[in-house]
């Protein structure tokens, strides 16, 4: 008993070092661009190495893709504010440069001369343009790495596509087919209507339980409202006071990075003045914090926000057990999805739950909780079923385009279907989704 769970222990451990390790490196430590937590850019962890993934007496059979949208712009929340307060936060900070009283530099001070918004109601929640490369690099770069299971022609038999009932998952499912079959071709494919409350790609939407216990339960974000009323946001804060010569509260704070990180992600070439206003340890703050938020309300936190998860993750089970002439499932959906099935499989988890007053202990280098890695535009889970002469059929699980190995499961190899299906829930059984999504009275 006690060598099984040494050997656990030890898996376990290598987990960590390779998901760690995997984006460990300059960009991700020593930049703010790819620390922009659930706003990062794809191109922060893309795996731009395309080969083919080959397992020796392994052969693939078939995929089951699941994506968050592309990069998009702001919603209701923010666009208003970025319209109405920031054009005035400009002429401010520009005209207490001109007296003097600021820490920006001339170049600083010359990007807020030339900035402009360009943003308009109409664009709220929309794909943007650097959504749709992404999702075309992705379709391309899947299909390079498993041509047999992604054909260059389309097949409503072969491919079985779904998006959610909104225009950047339907326009990100589209694009990423343009990256499979092209301009041309990608036009001819048929597309399922958007199911509402799709009980596969939005599960917690069609949970009643979690909206009430989790998502609008404010004790949920108090570990989050801790954080932003500490001597470390405050000290921020003065510190950006300096900087432009005005003082602000978190909430304006915010606003400017959440400008900074979108116009980040938008275009590589351009250069955000937002961007301007903050030191690297101030992203990493606006990160923390926003990974606070998300380790409760969509990851760790509540073992209820997991669970239901299970939802999706049969979906994949089943695909993979039937004989249905499909190779491939590709999925389009949203963040929420993307962490909440990531904590069921147990992927980057932390020794200690992330806590407000842990900064310091989880700083930015050293947790695997982290939405500017696992979080970014774009972020894509693949599970591949391979049929491997020694050990029958296998699943390998790749995230952000690498391969993850999970607890409990070879190195190196893809994972015997018989060990997943111990892990993880595959049968209705296991999976209660109704019951335990039920509200009791």
């Amino acid at each position: 008993m006690l060598w099984k769970l040494f050997i656990e222990i030890v898996i376990f451990c290598i987990i960590i070092i390779d998901f760690s390790y995997a984006f460990n490196d300059s960009k991700h430590n020593d930049t703010y661009e790819c620390k922009l937590g659930s706003k990062t850019p794809y191109r922060c962890v893309a795996n731009y190495d395309d080969s083919s993934l080959k397992y020796a007496d392994c052969i693939e059979k078939k995929i089951w893709l699941i994506l968050r949208h592309g990069t998009r712009y702001p919603g209701k929340k923010y666009i208003p504010r970025m319209i109405n307060e920031l054009p005035q936060l400009q002429h401010i900070i520009l005209k207490n440069y001109e007296n003097n009283t600021t820490n920006l530099s001339a170049g600083d001070a010359a990007l807020f001369k030339k900035w402009k918004l360009s943003l308009t109601q109409r664009d709220m929640m929309k794909l943007a343009t650097e959504g749709e490369d992404e999702m075309i690099d992705l379709g391309e770069r899947y299909q390079a790495r498993f041509p047999s299971l992604m054909p260059e022609t389309f097949n409503n038999q072969t491919y079985k596509f779904r998006y959610t009932s909104t225009q950047r998952t339907e326009e990100s499912a589209k694009h990423f087919a343009v990256g499979l079959f092209g301009w041309h071709n990608s036009k001819n494919i048929w597309f399922p209507a958007p199911i509402y409350r799709d009980p596969v790609l939005r599960f917690y939407k069609a949970c009643p339980r979690w909206r009430q216990e989790v998502d609008k339960n404010s004790n949920a974000r108090s570990e989050k409202t801790k954080f932003l009323n500490s001597k470390i946001v405050k000290n921020m804060l003065n510190n950006i006071k300096k900087r432009i010569g005005y003082n602000i509260d978190y909430e304006t704070a915010h606003l400017m990075h959440t400008m900074c990180a979108f116009e980040t992600a938008w275009n590589q070439s351009t250069v955000s003045p937002w961007c301007k206003i903050f030191s690297l340890n101030d992203f990493r703050i606006f990160e923390y914090a926003e990974d606070l938020e998300l380790y409760w309300i969509d990851g760790y936190g509540y073992p209820l926000t997991y669970k239901q998860a299970c939802s999706a993750l049969k979906d994949m089970f089943s695909f993979f057990g039937s004989k249905e002439e499909a190779t491939t499932t590709a999925y389009f959906t949203h963040s929420g999805t993307i962490l909440k099935l990531l904590a069921l499989l147990g992927v980057a988890k932390d020794t200690h739950p992330l806590m407000h007053d842990s900064f310091r202990l989880h700083q930015a280098e050293k947790r695997l909780w982290r939405s500017s890695i696992i979080d970014t535009f774009a972020s894509n889970i693949a599970f591949i079923l391979y049929d491997c002469a020694s050990q029958g059929p296998s699943i390998l699980f790749m995230l952000q385009e690498r391969p993850v190995y999970l607890l409990g499961c070879p190195n190196d190899m893809p994972c015997p279907i018989s060990i997943m299906k111990a892990a993880y829930p595959d049968r209705d059984e296991e999976c209660q989704f109704d019951v335990m999504c039920h509200i009791t009275t």
